[in-house]
């Protein structure tokens, strides 16, 4: 595979690129990680079992994938505002299919087709990254776009459930698609237009098939899934895990997340700045083996109090979000500009493919007698959740960076 030179990107201002493309990310995050800490309305609501719910929350990320598949098809023969722009449109329309889903199956259906945009969507902005960011600043430039978790989190989250709970679960999902339209508005007018790198004439099956078995991508490939599947085989179950088992309150849950995102917030940039300036392969070694740590003691933990679980939880949430920015800054920089597009839909796919395994797998080992009964076999979930970080240790030093 021959390198192409680099294109010069007319970027207006690259801070209002950074707030345009984390303030999208802000919304379609907060749109996936809302499902988790609502997951007592759902088991609730419909009662469903802990395989169920996570059915609900993989049934995004597994219509997520098959979209980054087709997409990574044609991505590149679009402009990226174009694309951006369409697929954050089709997003809105699945956010605001979920605010009106009043049954289990059609909360299923509309989680489809948010998926359907929305995991396509993430490809794009960390495209953008790529494409518009010199690489001496991507680091830091992927840590601003990581820290829309922590305003999730801080922000989100927490006014989410807030809404759920004085109006239905229903009215969360009309909030985000509401505070999503002037997002849209700010896209069409900031982003900047990137011309396609594909030739229309190029055969997409074949190029598809060459980026997806380029010797080069695949540790970045499995590099994704195993960074996700550290975290999500517990992730999910969190909040229920600390109303049920812990102890914890159902209206004390949005302090985990406001808590942990705004320290998230502040660390997920720091953690940019270090990689950028020590290296990215030493943060991601030193990242991952200290999030051991609060992965085997939450998923152990008893009753306690709300003070112990927020320092838990906050420091889990530093050190497993935090494995993602180094190791999304050597991915995003390991492939040839010309195949970026695709090459980072392909990534979100495996993102998305990993996202929903973690919680099928998660599901699949916990076990509970009731909708209100304590979790069984979460620890399981967390021995796993090592086992898959110590494979992403070896793999991180087999991804090269090219651009």
């Amino acid at each position: 595979m021959s390198s192409q030179p680099t294109r010069t990107v007319y970027v207006k201002s690259e801070a209002m690129l950074i707030f345009v493309l984390a303030s999208i990310q802000f919304t379609h995050i907060l749109d996936f990680v809302i499902m988790m800490p609502l997951g007592s309305y759902f088991q609730e609501a419909f009662h469903i079992d802990p395989q169920e719910f996570s059915l609900l929350i993989s049934s995004y990320t597994y219509s997520a994938f098959v979209a980054g598949v087709v997409g990574a098809l044609f991505i590149d023969r679009f402009n990226r505002k174009t694309a951006a722009v369409f697929l954050y449109s089709g997003f809105i329309a699945g956010t605001a299919m979920c605010a009106v889903a009043d049954s289990y199956r059609l909360l299923m259906a509309a989680r489809i087709l948010s998926g359907a945009f929305g995991g396509v969507l993430g490809s794009i902005v960390f495209a953008f990254i790529g494409d518009a960011i010199p690489m001496e600043r991507r680091g830091r430039a992927t840590g601003a776009i990581m820290g829309a978790f922590s305003v999730a989190s801080v922000i989100g989250i927490p006014l989410g459930l807030k809404v759920a709970s004085y109006y239905g679960w229903n009215m969360s999902f009309a909030g985000i698609a509401l505070v999503s339209l002037p997002i849209l508005i700010l896209a069409y007018n900031h982003l900047p237009h990137i011309p396609p790198y594909q030739a229309t004439g190029s055969n997409p099956v074949l190029e598809f098939l060459r980026i997806l078995t380029y010797k080069k991508y695949t540790a970045s490939y499995m590099l994704m899934m195993f960074v996700i599947l550290g975290g999500f085989t517990v992730i999910p179950f969190i909040a229920p895990y600390m109303e049920r088992n812990v102890g914890i309150p159902k209206e004390d849950i949005p302090l985990i997340y406001f808590f942990g995102g705004l320290v998230t917030f502040f660390s997920s940039r720091l953690i940019g700045i270090l990689s950028d300036k020590i290296g990215k392969h030493k943060v991601f070694y030193t990242l991952v083996p200290l999030s051991f740590v609060p992965i085997l003691i939450m998923t152990h933990l008893g009753k306690s109090t709300l003070t112990e679980v927020l320092i838990l939880t906050t420091f889990f949430m530093i050190l497993v979000s935090g494995r993602w920015i180094p190791a999304l800054a050597l991915i995003t920089s390991s492939t040839e500009p010309k195949d970026r597009g695709r090459f980072m839909t392909v990534i979100s796919s495996f993102q998305n493919l990993a996202s929903g395994l973690g919680a099928t797998i998660g599901g699949s080992i916990l076990v509970a007698a009731s909708p209100t009964a304590p979790y069984q076999n979460y620890d399981i979930a967390g021995y796993l959740a090592i086992g898959f970080n110590l494979i992403a240790l070896v793999l991180i030093s087999r991804v090269k960076t090219v651009s």
